[in-house]
């Protein structure tokens, strides 16, 4: 027996370490094989698994991808892929793989589940995309989505015109402005539906003044009626749960301004959603300048080299390279260095005794519409000296003089422009350090005044952030965190004159700080409330600046909102489960009233008819009833013969928002009603004719 174990783990391990070589083999062979493509733009979790490989390996941007990959997005994830001029747009929860298309030649995407969007570029070559045998050839500048979700597949198009292949042969064109609701079996459906040609899916701006970015809304209607008018409602969410612009009683457009985020929208009937989709707003107003700080002095001795310069400065989400430019002139109309790279820092060395001003723009990938600005400029100087510190040792008087040259001057350079100015802090004596002057004057005369020990500067106070409540790690109920706001609490030691600006961050990612943050507010006071905070896991944290450059953050915390309770099921449904609805009683009635029991704590339905073939299920009526426990049909062409499904969700509406959602409850019911016989013709006569 013991040999036996020992054999058969070897064997296991053997196997291992074959596996382990194939994916490795297939790694070196990757090497010799030209891309498809490549990322241009990734969010969260995005892994990709090759061909004839059993191992997931995570995507970063830049990153190549190969036909025959198989890419998975996970929840609140999403990426970006660019094939032949191609940019592909793949949403969370989406399955796709890269394959070659019928020809031979082209690149086709094969659709499992989820939902892409794809721009294509005039210069494009065409991709197909595959829908379970559904096939959509794109042509150049277009663009389109499609996605495949809850056995349902549906192709949009909102710009150009595509080729749509059905997969019983049938071949057509789709032109801009239409779309196309299919079963996961290819047959079509008549659904109202809205078709939103401006903006594009997974659109992409970037702002570039503090105001807001103007977004144009305009869509087709299709299946409703003039009268029917529509809601349009933003969120930073992606279920919806924190609604933070609603605009009612729409036709066909609107403008709506957004803020820097990643927002969702969605567009309504009553509360049947008719169309959604999500769109990015990034900040390009300019980084932050962290070093040179401002109006530094940088000192060398004559004979040595011109000193070593280290900038640095904030990174910006979503960008991908910075442009640093460095100028003689305070307008930098004579720029004397352009350097763009993907770091947030520069070693430079070589720029010349005197006044020298620098910023720094963010660049974003070629997906953005727009480009950002530069920074508000800084300056420093760079002065010859004949001292240094090893001459200026043996005398307390020069010590104290060389280390007043390595701290920003007082006196301002007459070319800055005056709304670079900053504000000065009097140096007179570190107990008064607070006190704020923006006269370099009073700055001389103090100093002047103070003995030459005093004039090395203490250590500055550590920036101290404690964050209250919640706790880390509290856990806080899914209805309580709807209804009622969340209160956070933070404190610091570091006094609120020397405060230039402060924020709260609150996000999904580990580090607040770093990607897109779901919610933001600038200079909160030390008590602030948060509404309808949603399911699961959130991070947050408190950012300061100071007066004098620094920076600081509190070791983000973690509270966990808990998920909202389903409401119970609706009992006693009729017509009951199984029964059946004969020739007599519809001849009598002429109508089917659909009962069912009150649920506590719900006030509205939704109601769901469909017909059940096999294993098919066809949506008749689906709608949302307030305060009733009942559903009349009067139009009995809406049936037919056959089985019928008919389901509750009870449900709890808070103005345009469901807070709860209930236990679906299910019952089903055949019309036996006889087929129509043949017509017998008992003589047709007979007709002489001419």
């Amino acid at each position: 027996m013991d040999i036996f174990i020992v054999v058969f783990f070897l064997i296991i391990a053997l196997l291992g370490l074959e596996l382990f070589r194939r994916d490795l083999l297939q790694t070196f062979r990757l090497q010799n094989v030209e891309p498809v493509g490549t990322v241009i733009v990734k969010r969260n979790v995005v892994q990709r698994r090759l061909t004839d490989r059993a191992i997931w390996d995570r995507l970063s941007n830049e990153s190549p991808v190969y036909i025959g990959d198989l890419i998975r997005v996970a929840d609140i994830s999403a990426a970006t892929l660019n094939i032949n001029e191609n940019s592909i747009d793949i949403d969370e929860n989406t399955l796709i793989r890269i394959t070659r298309s019928a020809d031979g030649e082209g690149i086709q995407i094969n659709l499992s589940e989820g939902s892409i969007s794809l721009a294509s570029e005039q210069n494009s070559k065409s991709i197909t995309i595959d829908l379970n045998g559904q096939q959509v050839q794109t042509a150049q500048g277009t663009v389109m989505s499609a996605a495949v979700k809850d056995n349902k597949q549906s192709i949009q198009v909102n710009e150009g015109t595509v080729q749509f292949a059905a997969s019983s042969g049938v071949t057509r064109q789709i032109s801009a402005g239409s779309l196309v609701n299919m079963d996961i079996n290819g047959a079509e459906r008549l659904d109202r539906a809205v078709v939103v040609t401006r903006p594009f899916p997974n659109v992409r701006y970037i702002k570039n003044s503090p105001e807001p970015v103007q977004i144009n809304f305009s869509w087709n209607r299709i299946n409703l009626e003039q009268n029917q008018l529509l809601r349009l409602e933003i969120s930073s969410s992606g279920n919806f749960s924190n609604i933070t612009n609603t605009v009612n009683n729409l036709n066909r457009n609107i403008t709506v301004t957004f803020d820097a985020g990643l927002w969702f929208w969605r567009i309504l009937f009553q509360n049947e959603v008719l169309s959604t989709g999500q769109l990015t707003v990034a900040d390009g107003t300019g980084t932050y300048l962290i070093s040179p700080a401002f109006n530094s002095i940088f000192k060398f001795k004559e004979g040595d080299d011109y000193p070593v310069l280290n900038f640095q400065w904030r990174q910006v989400n979503e960008a991908v390279s910075y442009v640093m430019e460095i100028s003689n002139t305070s307008n930098f109309s004579n720029t004397q260095m352009q350097i763009q790279g993907s770091s947030t820092s520069q070693v430079i060395s070589g720029l010349h005794e005197g006044i020298w001003y620098w910023r720094v723009k963010a660049v974003f990938p070629s997906v953005y519409n727009g480009s950002a600005s530069f920074s508000p400029p800084a300056f420093f100087r760079i002065e010859k000296t004949a001292s240094s510190y090893e001459d200026a040792s043996s005398s307390s008087e020069n010590l104290s003089q060389w280390l007043a040259t390595q701290t920003p001057s007082a006196e301002l350079p007459l070319e800055v422009p005056p709304e670079i100015i900053p504000v000065r802090i009097t140096q007179n004596t570190y107990s008064d350090y607070n006190e704020v002057s923006s006269s370099p004057d009073a700055v001389n005369e103090t100093t002047a005044s103070v003995p030459p020990q005093e004039n090395i500067p203490a250590p500055l106070p550590p920036l101290q952030i404690t964050l209250g409540a919640p706790a880390n790690g509290a856990q806080i109920a899914g209805l309580t965190a709807l209804r009622q706001p969340t209160t956070f609490q933070w404190s610091t030691t570091t006094p609120a004159g020397q405060i230039v600006s402060s924020r709260f961050v609150l996000s999904r990612n580990a580090n607040p700080l770093q990607g897109t943050p779901a919610r933001t507010v600038s200079n909160p006071m030390r008590t602030l409330n948060i509404s309808n905070l949603e399911e699961g896991i959130w991070y947050w944290t408190v950012e300061i600046r100071t007066q004098d450059g620094r920076t600081a953050s509190a070791l983000p915390r973690r509270v966990q909102i808990l998920p909202v309770p389903l409401l119970p099921s609706a009992n006693n449904l009729q017509p009951p489960n199984s029964g059946r609805i004969g020739f007599a009683q519809l001849q009598s009635q002429r109508s089917i009233i659909f009962r069912w029991s009150q649920v506590q704590g719900a006030n509205a339905y939704i109601f769901t008819l469909s017909q059940q073939t096999g294993n098919t299920r066809r949506q008749i009526i689906r709608t949302t009833i307030n305060n009733e426990t009942s559903y009349t049909i009067n139009n009995m062409r809406l049936l037919d013969r056959g089985a019928f499904v008919w389901q509750v969700e009870p449900l709890f509406i808070r103005g345009s928002t469901i807070e709860q959602r209930g236990t679906i409850g299910e019952s089903t019911f055949i019309i036996d009603v006889p087929a129509p016989s043949p017509i017998q013709i008992e003589d047709t006569g007979i007709l002489y004719g001419n």
